[in-house]
Order: structure tokens, then C-alpha cells, then sequence
């Protein structure tokens, strides 16, 4: 072992067949995938945190009529990101995170490592320390620190962010390898030749990183001109992902959804495997409500566009509302990977939970380029999950706040268009 100290470790193996017994986040324990025996994680102040409670309100229907009073008031179309932030946005995602805990990116980056050989085959390994459950590359035995295993503590040293205590609690598993994230990164670069020099050697530099959010159902009412008219639509995000932090692309993690949230767990750091990047909640100020805007702001001509083949949507004016469900601070799992040349940024991620890739280039004008993939075999989803509901063309036709839906020709209403 290079470093200070004794580390004394625990071989993570089934006490019937003597395989390798593998973390599961979700069902909380040890599973052995051979015989099926399983083995629960030690209890931790994790498990007495209060689970997320979704709080869905169904849209109103009243004599065949949407009543959309949630989204009455009408406010001006919202601006895009002011200049700080655009230029906050593009600085690298490293620098960012170094700047908000030092301290944290120093304890995850540290080198030291113990050398053993492995108990089962023989073979020699090497582990870093702060990796808390690494793996025989010969064999595939799995290792542990013996106190963090027994009582599932952690360092929290290496959590990311300046409210380190009961901010961790609720997570989605990964259910990636460093590696089959790799791989889907490489399936983007087939998919997208064009772009496939940013992403050769995609292991290299891919970090895994659990990504703070705050669940809510995002609602909105708009106003649109294009060149065909000017209509209104209404459109819903349920359990959608509301960044808590903007380290790293909030436009790129909003392209991981959908998410299953019937995957939610308790998550217990002492017992990821390998080096995971923990991020808790920042403090973003005025920021964080105009957040939902900006995003809105950015896919909404790109979602009206596929939607009904207009060429140039304006948005006039824009209501929505935020219904946040209860207890629903909790970390996303994603892989990350980001490289510079010269005055090009590129940035990639992957969602750990499903395979979902997407890549997002942006060159020296500003401009950006967006590729995604979708993962080979799309799992099966539970019913609460991110739902994008389709934009649907509306009228407000009596009080109080009634409107009809009708087919897109028969909304447009005629107004003198200016481009």
C-alpha cells in the first residue's frame, strides 16, 4: 500500500456460493447474481430521512373543456439567460466544480492507493482509497473498506458542495459501468461521424457524478406568432428535473429525461462503486426560479417546430406554474465527459439510470450543435417518470379560465406577422 496507515478490507462474497456479491442502491444490500442471496447495507440516518411524496394535480376537464386556471396570468415572453450567466454556463465544468469546494475536488482527485493481493485468485491489485468498493480485475472479486462496509460511513470529504449533512439521502441508481457508458458514446460517435473526433477514447476523462435536482410538474401556457398566424397552446412536464446546481450543462442534463422515478432509493455513498462525484444542492439565488424560463426558452421553438412543421415560432407571451412535490431534493445518475479545443467546447453525458446519450457542441460563434442517441433496447418505464405531454392547441372560450382544444389550422388566428 502506498500512503499512511492500515486499511483493512472485507471480501465482498456470498456466504453460500462464495461468488462476488454486488451493491444494489435500489433493493439496499448485497446481491449475489448466482444464487440470488442477498445481504442488507448496514442502517445509516440515511434511512430515516422522509421518502419523496409526488403531489400530481390532474388537469380539470369541465363540460369537454381544459379549465387552466394554474396558468392564467399572463406575463411577457421571458428573456433569454442574461450574459453572466451564458458566460458562467461555458466555463469548464472542472473549474466550476473547483470553485465551489476545493477541498472536496482535492479529496476525490487524491491518488494514494493500497496494493494486495487478491484472496481468491492470487493475483496482485491495486485499489485507490477512495474508491469504497473496487473489484479483482483478474477475477472479479469485490473488495470493501471493512469500517465503511460494517457501518456504511463515509468521508464526507468527498461530497461536493458546502451543506454536506442529510443531503444525500434519495437518489436513482446508476445502473451504467463506467464502461457500457463508454460505449454509448461511442454508438453517438457512429451515429454522428461528423462529430466522432470529440468523443474518440470516450473513457478517458468520463466521469461518473450524481447531479442534484428538485422534482416539480412544470406547467405553461403560450402564446406564439409564426408565419402561418398566431395561436395559443398548453403543454405539461410531469416529474420534471429542476437543476440544483449548475456545475455542469443544465440544457445537456435536460436532455437525459426521461427519468424512472419508480427506481427511487436510499443512497448510501460508503457503498458506490469506484469514484462517483457527489454533489449536494447549491445556493443559486434569483437564479434558480428564473431556471424553468431559460430552459423553456431554449426547447420551445425546437418542440413547436417538430410538433406542427412551423418554421419560425415567436413566443408573445408565456404563463406557467411549478408544483414541487414534498421531500424532493435528490441526485440523478449521470456520466460526464468534457473536452476543449481551442475555442470549441465539447460536452457529453449519458444517463446512468436508462443509456440515454447525448453529445452537445459549441463553437467559437456561440453556436451550438445537439446529438443525441437513444439506448439499445429502451427499458421499461414505471409510471412515474418524466412525462412530456404533447403541446395542445387552445381557445379560451367562457369563465372561468375554460378553454377548447382544437386541431393546430383551426387555432391559428390571423395578426400582421413581422420578420
Amino acid at each position: 500500500m502506498t500512503g499512511q496507515g492500515t486499511v483493512m478490507v472485507s471480501v465482498l462474497a456470498c456466504d453460500k456460493c462464495g461468488a462476488p456479491m454486488y451493491p444494489d442502491m435500489k433493493r439496499g444490500g448485497f446481491c449475489c447474481l448466482y444464487c440470488g442471496n442477498f445481504r442488507s447495507f448496514a442502517a445509516t440516518e440515511e434511512d430515516f430521512l422522509p421518502p419523496v411524496r409526488f403531489r400530481h394535480k390532474p388537469v380539470e376537464i369541465v363540460e369537454g373543456l381544459l379549465k387552466l386556471g394554474h396558468v392564467a396570468i399572463e406575463e411577457r415572453a421571458f428573456a433569454p439567460p442574461p450574459e453572466e450567466a451564458r458566460q458562467d454556463r461555458l466555463r469548464p465544468t472542472l473549474e466550476k466544480i473547483r470553485e465551489r469546494d476545493p477541498a472536496a475536488l482535492e479529496a476525490i482527485g487524491d491518488e494514494a492507493s493500497l496494493t494486495m493481493s487478491c484472496p481468491k485468485c492470487g493475483k496482485p491489485l491495486t485499489s485507490r482509497l477512495t474508491d469504497n468498493i473496487f473489484t479483482c480485475p483478474h477475477c472479479g472479486q469485490k473488495f470493501g473498506s471493512r469500517d465503511a462496509v460494517a457501518t456504511g460511513r463515509f468521508d464526507t470529504r468527498l461530497v461536493i458542495g458546502k451543506n454536506r449533512l442529510g443531503a444525500y439521502g434519495t437518489c436513482l441508481p446508476f445502473h451504467l459501468s463506467r464502461e457500457k457508458a463508454a460505449k454509448r458514446l461511442e454508438a453517438l460517435a457512429r451515429r454522428f461521424p461528423e462529430d466522432s473526433d470529440g468523443l474518440k477514447h470516450p473513457a478517458e476523462g468520463l466521469a461518473a457524478a450524481y447531479v442534484p435536482i428538485s422534482l416539480a410538474d412544470l406547467c405553461w401556457k403560450m402564446k406564439v406568432r409564426c408565419e402561418r398566424g398566431v395561436f395559443e397552446y398548453y403543454q405539461e412536464c410531469l416529474d420534471w428535473a429542476w437543476p440544483y446546481s449548475l456545475a455542469y450543462d443544465i440544457y445537456l442534463l435536460d436532455e437525459m429525461a426521461p427519468w424512472d422515478y419508480g427506481e427511487l432509493s436510499v443512497l448510501k455513498p460508503a457503498y458506490l462503486e469506484g469514484n462517483v462525484r457527489l454533489h449536494v444542492g447549491e445556493n443559486l439565488g434569483s437564479w434558480k426560479a428564473r431556471l424553468p424560463d431559460w430552459i423553456l426558452w431554449r426547447k420551445t421553438p425546437q418542440r413547436l417546430r417538430a410538433a406542427f412543421g412551423i418554421e419560425r415560432p415567436e413566443i408573445l407571451w408565456v404563463s406557467r406554474t411549478l408544483r414541487e412535490h414534498k421531500y424532493a431534493l435528490l441526485l440523478l445518475p449521470v456520466y460526464y465527459l468534457e473536452r476543449r479545443d481551442g475555442d470549441r467546447i465539447l460536452r457529453a453525458m449519458v444517463n446512468g439510470q436508462t443509456g440515454l446519450a447525448a453529445s452537445l457542441t459549441i463553437d467559437g460563434r456561440g453556436a451550438e450543435t445537439l446529438r443525441t442517441v437513444l439506448p439499445d433496447g429502451w427499458p421499461r418505464l414505471s409510471a412515474e417518470r418524466t412525462i412530456l405531454s404533447p403541446p395542445i392547441p387552445v381557445r379560451s372560450v367562457k369563465s372561468p379560465f375554460l378553454h377548447q382544444r382544437l386541431p393546430f389550422g383551426d387555432a391559428l388566428q390571423a395578426m400582421p406577422v413581422r420578420f
